[in-house]
Order: structure tokens, then sequence, then C-alpha cells
């Protein structure tokens, strides 16, 4: 069956193996992995030209939140970030690289270790104001898996995970 796209988080940590905080506010997730470059290897003795699959480049990796207050996000734990464009400008501003992981609906992600920079977008009329954290992978990319447990207590959902991980994209 098909999945919908909600319920998909970034979270961040300064540690590879520190508590990651869910960023609020993610509206939009770039493609992920990458297409192997082509390298040529055709010689002389070739009547066409030949090609062995390179490295992957999986570029700047972009994602579109939406720019809040800890006003409209009063709810938030402490694994959570409520004021995500403060919270990564000032790691921006420090020069600070991160972990993150990205997790989708089904458990499944990816884990890299990248750079934060941070970019306002333009504002409008009547507009939502948003900004894009675009990141340099510093590592590359694996997959991430979130096993999973919900538990229902009355009219909350407790989450909990443990984390599986593999290399590949």
């Amino acid at each position: 069956m098909e999945l919908l796209s909600k319920g998909t988080y970034l979270a961040y940590s300064e540690a590879e193996e520190g508590t990651y905080k869910k960023l609020y506010g993610l509206r939009s997730t770039p493609d992920m992995g990458g297409d192997p470059e082509k390298v040529e290897v055709t010689n002389l003795n070739d009547s066409m030209r030949r090609y062995v699959r390179g490295i992957k480049d999986p570029g700047d990796l972009e994602f579109g939140f939406y720019y809040n207050s800890a006003e409209e996000n009063p709810n938030a734990t402490e694994n959570e970030v409520s004021t995500s464009y403060a919270t990564l400008r000032a790691l921006d501003t420090a020069g600070t690289s991160v972990w993150y992981i990205l997790v989708y609906p089904d458990g499944t992600g990816f884990k890299w270790k990248g750079s934060v920079s941070v970019k306002r977008s333009a504002a409008e009329v009547n507009g939502v104001l948003a900004f894009t954290l675009r990141t340099m992978c510093e590592t590359e990319l694996t997959d991430y898996t979130a096993a999973q447990t919900t538990q229902t207590t009355g009219t909350e959902e407790q989450t909990t995970g443990t984390e599986e991980q593999t290399t590949g994209a």
C-alpha cells in the first residue's frame, strides 16, 4: 500500500551517538541518494565508447521548513526543537557540523554528518514565512532504520525507537 509522507521528520545531534532532536516545521525534503558518475575508459582499440561506474555525488541537500516561534509549538518535548530556524541559525553562525537522520513514516531513512546553512525565503503578501536548510554531506549517506513500537495510553500515543544502521544509499 502506498504511504503518505505525513510523519516524515528530520532530526539532528551534535554527536553521532547523541540524542537526536526533531526539527519542527519540516515541509519538504530533497531527493536522497545519488546517481553514480559515468567515467569514460575508452581506449584506442575500442570501436565505441566504454564507461565504468564512478562515485555518487548526493549534491547539496535542501530541506524546506516553515518559520515558527516557540509559542506556536508549546507541546514540544525535550527531544524536539520548536524554534528550528533559531537553533539551526545558531549552528550555522558557529560553523558547526552536525549529524542528521531523515526518517520516513515506515521507519526507514538516512543518516549522515553535514554542514548547516540556513537562508530565509522571500516574504510575500499573505504568505507564510519559510526557510531552507542546506547541508553538504561530510560522510556517506547511510541507510537508517528506526525500529519503532507504539503504545497507546488513553488519548496519547508514545513512540519509542531504537536504531539500526547499514551502509549504502
